[in-house]
C-alpha cells in the first residue's frame, strides 16, 4: 500500500535583505521559548553606545511581523528600503517559526503579539511604527489596539478578524492539511520525499506545521467594535486578488478610525514577495503620517521657568509628596503606582540629604530659594550614587551583553532619581528645566557625567533624552515589583 503523505508546501522565493544585519537578540520567554529578533540599520549605524542593536531612538523604528510558518527574510526588499530612508527595522521571528522556538504556553495571536512587546522592552524600544503581512497584520492589529500608546503607525497587509475573512474553501483545505499533517507526525517517518525529490516534512516538523495550520482554522476572533479606539494612522493593504474576502478587508477599515483601503493591481496575498517596492511605498506614506522622530535640541529651560536646591523641610517633603502622587495617577506610560514607585522613604531620604531640585515659576524663587507658597512643577534628586545599572546590585543584569557603562572614576559621575513633571505643567518644558537643574546639581558635585535609567515603556522619558543629546547604553534587567512594567530599563548618560 503506497504511503501517504501529508500536502507538501513549497514557498515562493523571496529576495532576502541586503542591507547588513546590525544584531541578532534572542529573547528566552517565561514558558521556555526563545524569539530571535533581528535589527537592521541604515549605513554607518552600528551596534555600540548611543545605537544599541543598532537602533536610534530619536527615529523610531518599523516592526516587522511575518506570516504564517514564513520567518523574517520575507521582508527582504522592504527592509532595504527602510533603512535607506534612515531608519532602523526590527524583524521578528514569530513563536514556533524562522529561529524562534515554540515554548510550552498555548498557542495564540495574543501571546505572539506579548512575545513582540516583550521583544521591543528588551531593545529599550518604546516606540514603534508596525508592518505586519497575514498572520503579521492580526498580530498588528492586536498591537495597534492594545498596545497603542507604543504605536506611531500600522501597515497591515492581507489581515483577518475572523476565520470567516477567509473563503470557505481555503479554511476547509487549512482543516484538511492540519489534520493530514497531525495523523503524519504519529505515523510518518525521517527523510521521506515525493517523487520529484521534494522533502517531506519530519514528523516533529509536521506536527508544527499542523498547530499553525489549525491556528488559522480557529483563530483569530477579534469583534470589529474593539479597533475603535485606534488612534494611530493605519493603512490596511491588500492584493487583488488576496484570500482574505474583499468584505473582511472592508470591514477591518471601517472599524479603525481613518483607515486608509490600499489594493494593489494583479496581486495574490503575497505582498512583501510579489510587490514588494509596493509595499514599502505604502510603509513609509503611512510612517509619514506620525513621523515623530526627535531632531537632537539643547537643553534649554524656558525664561518664565526657574530652578533651584530644595529647602530640607516637613513642608517640602509635603509638595513633594504631592507631586508623585499627582504623577502617579496620571494615566500613560509611566508605569508609576502609588505606594509602590516612589518606595517608600526613598524621597524623603534624598530631600534630608539635601539631594532635591525643583523647578518653579520665575517670580516664586529668590535668592536661590523657592517661596514657601511656591508651586512646584517639577523634581529631580541628584547625587553622587553611579551603581545604577551596574549589573552588581541583587536582582540587576547587565542586559543581553555587550557594552554597558563606560568605565571611570565613581567621583566622576552623578546619578538623577525620581525625575518628574507635574500633569499640569506639561507643555511647559518643565523637563528642560529639570535637565538643566540636574546639570548644575552634578557640576556641583565635582561630576563629568550624569546618569539616569528609565522604563523601556516610558514614551516620553525616553523621547526626551534621546532628543537632548544623552548616549543610551544597552538595556539591563531591572525589575520594579508591583509595578505595570517590562523588567527592562535604559541606561542613559550625558557629560556635563
Amino acid at each position: 500500500m503506497p504511503v501517504e503523505f501529508p500536502p507538501v508546501h513549497v514557498p515562493r522565493p523571496y529576495a532576502l535583505p541586503q542591507t547588513p544585519l546590525a544584531a541578532r537578540v534572542e529573547c528566552p520567554m517565561p514558558d521556555g521559548a526563545t524569539i530571535v529578533a533581528w535589527t537592521y540599520a541604515p549605513a554607518g549605524v552600528t551596534d555600540a553606545p548611543g545605537t544599541p542593536y543598532g537602533i536610534n531612538l530619536a527615529v523610531p523604528p518599523v516592526l516587522m511581523l511575518h506570516g504564517n510558518g514564513e520567518e523574517h527574510g520575507i521582508f527582504g526588499p522592504v527592509i532595504d528600503a527602510v533603512c535607506s530612508s534612515g531608519r532602523s527595522v526590527i524583524a521578528v521571528d514569530s513563536r514556533a517559526q524562522g529561529a524562534s522556538t515554540r515554548g510550552s504556553a498555548p498557542l495564540t495571536y495574543e501571546l505572539m503579539a506579548a512575545d513582540a512587546i516583550e521583544v521591543c522592552a528588551r531593545l529599550g524600544v518604546s516606540l514603534v511604527h508596525v508592518l505586519g503581512f497575514s498572520d503579521g497584520g492580526i498580530l498588528g492589529l492586536l498591537l495597534a489596539r492594545d498596545w497603542g500608546a507604543h504605536v506611531l503607525s500600522l501597515t497591515a497587509l492581507g489581515a483577518n478578524l475572523t476565520p470567516a475573512g477567509l473563503p470557505k474553501e481555503d479554511t476547509d483545505w487549512m482543516a484538511f492539511a492540519a489534520a493530514e499533517n497531525r495523523r503524519w507526525a504519529e505515523e510518518g517517518y525521517e527523510g521521506a520525499a515525493l517523487e520529484d525529490g521534494t522533502p517531506v516534512p519530519s514528523p516533529a516538523e509536521s506536527a508544527r506545521i499542523a498547530e499553525l495550520l489549525q491556528l488559522m482554522v480557529d483563530n483569530p476572533q477579534i469583534e470589529a467594535s474593539s479597533l475603535a479606539g485606534i488612534d494611530c494612522p493605519v493603512t490596511v493593504m491588500v492584493g487583488e486578488f488576496d484570500e482574505i474576502l474583499p468584505e473582511e478587508t472592508n470591514r477591518i477599515v471601517a472599524a479603525i478610525p481613518g483607515a486608509i483601503k490600499v489594493v494593489e493591481p494583479g496581486i495574490d496575498h503575497n505582498l512583501p514577495k510579489m510587490a514588494p517596492a509596493a509595499v514599502a511605498r505604502e510603509l513609509l506614506a503611512c510612517v509619514a503620517r506620525n513621523d515623530e522622530c526627535h531632531e537632537e535640541r539643547p537643553i534649554e529651560p524656558p525664561s518664565d521657568l526657574a530652578f533651584c536646591r530644595i529647602p530640607v523641610s516637613g513642608l517640602w517633603a509635603e509638595k513633594l509628596d504631592g507631586l508623585y502622587r499627582r504623577v502617579d495617577a496620571e494615566p500613560g506610560t509611566s508605569g508609576w503606582v502609588q505606594d509602590v514607585w516612589p518606595p517608600a522613604g526613598r524621597v524623603a531620604e534624598l530631600l534630608a540629604a539635601g539631594s532635591y531640585w525643583g523647578v518653579f515659576e520665575a517670580d516664586a524663587v529668590r535668592d536661590g530659594r523657592p517661596a514657601d507658597d511656591a508651586a512646584l512643577l517639577g523634581a529631580v534628586a541628584v547625587d553622587g550614587n553611579a551603581d545604577v545599572g551596574n549589573g552588581r546590585a541583587p536582582g540587576h543584569g547587565t542586559g543581553l551583553g555587550g557594552p554597558s557603562w563606560k568605565r571611570c572614576a565613581k567621583k566622576d559621575v552623578a546619578s538623577w532619581h525620581l525625575l518628574a513633571v507635574d500633569p499640569a505643567a506639561r507643555g511647559r518644558h518643565v523637563a528642560d528645566a529639570l535637565l538643566a537643574a540636574g546639570i548644575q546639581a552634578a557640576r556641583e558635585l565635582g561630576a563629568k557625567a550624569v546618569r539616569i535609567s528609565s522604563s523601556t515603556a516610558n514614551v516620553p522619558a525616553n523621547a526626551l533624552y534621546a532628543s537632548r543629546g544623552f548616549t543610551r547604553y544597552r538595556p539591563i534587567w531591572l525589575p520594579y515589583p508591583g509595578l505595570p512594567l517590562p523588567g527592562w530599563s535604559n541606561l542613559w548618560e550625558l557629560e556635563v
